[in-house]
């Protein structure tokens, strides 16, 4: 897994290595306006380093949904759900440097420099981050699991492509993305998707499935939470796609999109 935890707080790494570039990206352009002081310089850096930032976010957020178009177009309104991730990097760029060319035009002079050097610490960080803390790929463990029955249920040997879920009924996340999951799994034939209870009891999970409207078909109890150590696990919910070899195609921490999860299902898929 590839999670970061700051205190209360877990972030996916995909999601903390943007967070941090675009923290960085303020503080260079901040820098570079403050050593422009006193020179004679038209435009206001602070709005238009606030523009190519909004400008990034929504060129991401466009150019992934519309990638995905297929997945968001019986459910157009999960396109505006910017905490469940799904951003394309290029079209955020793109936004940018639209941005960038329009304060060219301007000839908003005090802005350049601030956007300039502050855009290439952010790429710097953005593609360096993954590198230097590049995501751990745990085989599909072969563990015994409980189904809401009591009986046993082994992860490994299926033979096909295996998403899983940890959960847990006092997780907001977790609830809130169950019931596009469960619709998701419903949808998806040639795919097992194994929702592992951290913790929580057999009537416990019950209750809120029955209060919730879900199948209970994919539910199983992890009474220790073993997954969760097995996996490096640091947050819930927790999804991981693996093919049908028990090998970690890819991982999300946090509240997952139906389009991005149906990428790493896809990615997951034998090749032909």
């Amino acid at each position: 897994m590839n999670a970061v935890s700051i205190g209360p707080l877990v972030f996916d790494g995909a999601r903390f290595a943007a967070i941090f570039a675009l923290l960085l990206f303020f503080a260079v352009a901040e820098i570079v306006a403050r050593g422009q002081r006193g020179q004679v310089l038209r435009g206001d850096p602070a709005r238009w380093t606030w523009l190519a930032a909004i400008a990034w976010i929504m060129g991401a957020r466009i150019g992934f949904v519309a990638m995905n178009w297929a997945e968001f177009s019986p459910h157009p309104w999960d396109s505006v759900k910017l905490w469940q991730g799904g951003f394309l990097p290029a079209g955020g760029w793109a936004a940018g440097l639209a941005v960038f060319l329009l304060a060219m035009l301007r000839d908003v002079r005090g802005a350049l420099a601030p956007l300039a050097l502050g855009s290439a610490a952010a790429l710097v960080t953005h593609l360096a981050i993954p590198v230097a803390f590049p995501m751990t790929k745990p085989d599909l463990p072969p563990m015994q699991l409980m189904a809401l029955d009591g009986a046993p249920v082994q992860l490994t040997g299926r033979e096909r492509s295996v998403v899983l879920n940890l959960w847990a009924s006092w997780c907001p996340p977790c609830r809130r993305e169950m019931p596009m999951m469960t619709d998701l799994a419903a949808r998806t034939p040639g795919v097992d998707f194994i929702f592992a209870n951290q913790g929580e009891g057999a009537d416990q999970i019950d209750a809120f499935l029955r209060g919730e409207g879900l199948p209970p078909a994919g539910m199983v109890r992890d009474p220790q939470s073993g997954l969760m150590a097995a996996l490096e696990a640091i947050g819930l919910p927790s999804t991981l796609v693996f093919d049908a070899g028990g090998r970690l195609i890819g991982a999300h921490t946090g509240e997952i999109s139906r389009a991005a999860l149906g990428r790493m299902i896809a990615d997951a898929a034998p090749r032909r």
